[in-house]
């Protein structure tokens, strides 16, 4: 009786574990909600990341809010080179402010460092990305400057063209005080 109980208890265990197996393997054959169901799995967690940066860029306004706080979260309890790369991505889609581009490049800095164990092709798209908004954020600050001196010279044209039409009045004043004075049967204070 006691080697019977022995074998049915690994049974059920046996049972119980390819069970699992069986799930754990149905939750890694499904594909993440942002690959496309007719496209097929992608190949590695670089591919997939780049099926995530298509999918966010079409995002806009709460969609994108929402997203990003969830991935947020996401990041706070799974700390993974993808979660940081996915995280990274959502805050640096165009229209993303510059609060989250500078956040997007924190995240980034470390997964684009040479010299750990990291998956190689996680840290190449990390260092693309990186690359990418350092460029960006150089660009967005020599618009600034650009932005910055056009104002300036707006104004000072603005200026210099309220003067030019106080002159024109002054001088349009100055016409009318000469007509008013040149008129004839007025006196002009010269002796005839």
């Amino acid at each position: 009786m006691n080697t019977l109980l022995r074998t049915a208890t690994l049974l059920c265990a046996l049972l119980l574990l390819s069970g699992l197996y069986g799930c754990a393997q149905m939750k890694a054959s499904s594909k993440p909600y942002w690959v496309d169901p007719q496209a097929p799995h992608p190949s590695s967690d670089a591919v997939s990341l780049l099926h995530y940066a298509a999918y966010a860029r079409k995002m806009g306004g709460k969609q994108l809010a929402e997203e990003t706080e969830r991935l947020r979260l996401a990041y706070t309890v799974e700390k993974t080179d993808f979660r940081s790369l996915q995280y990274a991505i959502a805050l640096s889609v165009p229209g993303a402010s510059v609060a989250d581009h500078r956040r997007a490049l924190q995240l980034l800095e470390p997964l684009a460092q040479h010299g750990d164990n990291r998956d190689s092709e996680l840290r190449a798209l990390a260092s693309l990305m990186l690359v990418y908004l350092t460029e960006q954020r150089r660009l967005e600050d020599g618009n600034a400057s650009y932005a910055q001196k056009l104002r300036e010279e707006q104004q000072k044209a603005r200026e210099d063209q309220r003067r030019a039409e106080e002159l024109e009045k002054k001088l349009e004043a100055l016409k009318d005080i000469e007509k008013s004075l040149l008129r004839p049967g007025k006196e002009t204070g010269r002796p005839k």
